[in-house]
């Protein structure tokens, strides 16, 4: 199988992956929320791209749903959860339907939905989405969801620890190999290299910085999170 990553989300389209399953990574934050979420029992979550579509999705059709987000890393006026995986605890989540909406994230995932197959990963729970990918012997495009559409260091070191667990089973892109080369150099201080950029920075300086060291825990969960038919769930 072939492994591509795309360091943001304007180097992804469709036609050139068609037949690809896609791995959506956004570290900081959104897809260690999803795994956290699923993972303490959500049934299901529904990514959307703006807050009127999150307000209108669970006015329609999902009244008991919380809604959940964030604008510029704070928590969106009047929704039930932020964007940090502390707040998706079993308490909070357990059998619940989450509409969710964030800045990069959720954008990333909906570029990628047509792809043959959709999940999410974070260092979290790498190595099970690795495991299922192996399985699968699909070629992956990795879509970095990088911030405001720029690189982010934190998607693209998890991109390459990815590449790094299917390295023996997958013929490697150059971005790929760029990607697992990078991961090689920064994994023995990880934490301290991911602190040090631009978004984990300004995740410190709004109140959120616990949240960037959770979010390098390897290999937490077990939960393989699958985008289809307009949710994810486990």
């Amino acid at each position: 199988m072939k492994i591509d990553v795309c360091f943001s989300i304007n180097e992804y389209t469709q036609p050139r992956y068609l037949g690809y399953s896609a791995v959506v990574i956004d570290v900081l934050r959104a897809t260690t929320s999803i795994a956290t979420a699923l993972h303490n029992g959500c049934m299901r979550l529904i990514p959307v791209e703006t807050v009127e579509q999150a307000i209108k999705l669970k006015h329609d059709r999902y009244q008991d749903a919380l809604l959940a987000g964030e604008r510029k890393g704070q928590l969106i006026p009047g929704f039930n959860l932020g964007n940090s995986p502390y707040e998706y605890t079993k308490e909070v989540v357990l059998d619940k339907t989450i509409i969710m909406t964030t800045t990069n994230g959720t954008l990333a995932l909906s570029k990628a939905r047509n792809a043959e197959k959709v999940f999410t990963a974070s260092f979290v729970n790498a190595d099970a989405v690795a495991r299922k990918l192996y399985e699968e012997s699909r070629d992956i495009v990795v879509l970095c969801a990088g911030t405001e559409g720029r690189f982010s260091l934190e998607d693209a070191l998890c991109a390459g620890l990815l590449a790094e667990r299917l390295t023996d089973r997958a013929w490697l892109s150059d971005s790929a190999m760029a990607a697992q080369a990078m991961y090689r150099d920064f994994r023995c201080d990880l934490v301290k290299k991911i602190s040090a950029s631009s978004h984990a920075q300004y995740l410190f300086s709004i109140g959120y910085g616990d949240d960037v060291a959770f979010s390098m825990e390897h290999d937490a969960y077990s939960v393989v999170p699958q985008f289809r038919e307009g949710q994810i769930t486990a």
